[in-house]
């Protein structure tokens, strides 16, 4: 009887190559994997950063159509064959605000939609939708987020400096059929909660009165301004880097008494 040899046996040194391989193969497709999500993470970042300041920028057509205060209706008009919830144009010289203005069905209608109404993280400039759109109610309440660069509303913060508040003393509202200048009167931080720089209804004198007090006891920056009759205040308010509630807003004074048609 012939006894069966034993099968050849692999060197150790090969076993340990082959789990070497097998490991190396392994580490490196979990590479590969972390290396794509990274270029898809990479892209989709940058693809949002061009999303965000493309929506901040207003387009050469838009610019186009800016009232001159020569014929506001016909430019106004213009704007309306392209969103028919534009209601105006705002612009404060010497910063980047210079913006037409919008007023949706309700304040989450343009949060992130262009004044095309198409998605925008950097949504547009626009009226509580509880203000009537000539600006006729005591106190108006103007939204834009506030973005780097100073695009948006991002400039308002900037009005928190005496320098800058100082420098830049006034605005303009175009509507279609009237120009209103503004005096700015004050810049405040503020809470997203506060009830009296985010309550619109200030119809009798007294409370009116104790607005007006309200904003120059809690103003960082401020100027005197006295109201003639018929003038209103209107509010720029955006998001502050302080907390998630933040605010600050610009506050101007709406000179009705002194309005100019056209």
């Amino acid at each position: 009887m012939i006894a069966a040899k034993p099968a050849p046996q692999k060197p150790v040194s090969q076993h340990l190559w082959g789990a070497f391989s097998g490991t190396n193969r392994f580490l490196d497709n979990v590479v590969s994997a972390v290396l794509a999500v990274l270029l898809l993470f990479t892209g989709y970042a940058l693809w949002n950063i061009w999303q965000v300041y493309r929506g901040a920028a207003v387009d050469a057509q838009i610019v186009g159509y800016k009232p001159d205060g020569t014929n506001n209706a016909l430019s106004l008009a213009e704007l309306q064959g392209i969103n028919p919830e534009v209601c105006g144009w705002l612009t404060i010289p010497d910063t980047n605000i210079d913006y037409p203005l919008v007023q949706g069905p309700d304040n989450a209608a343009y949060l992130n939609r262009d004044v095309y109404g198409n998605f925008a993280v950097s949504g547009s400039i626009f009226l509580d939708y509880k203000n009537q759109p000539d600006f006729t109610d005591f106190y108006t309440i103007i939204y834009g987020h506030h973005m780097d660069g100073g695009a948006m509303f991002g400039d308002v913060t900037n009005f928190r400096q005496e320098e800058y508040f100082a420098a830049r003393p006034t605005g303009t509202i175009f509507l279609q059929n009237a120009t209103l200048p503004l005096d700015i009167l004050a810049c405040v931080d503020a809470s997203a909660y506060d009830r009296m720089l985010y309550t619109l209804n200030y119809g009798d004198a007294a409370a009116q009165q104790a607005l007006l007090n309200y904003i120059r006891e809690n103003a960082v920056q401020y100027r005197e301004q006295t109201l003639a009759p018929g003038d209103v205040l209107t509010a720029l308010s955006t998001c502050s880097t302080a907390s998630a509630d933040a605010r600050t807003i610009l506050i101007a004074v709406v000179r009705r008494s002194g309005v100019q048609t056209g």
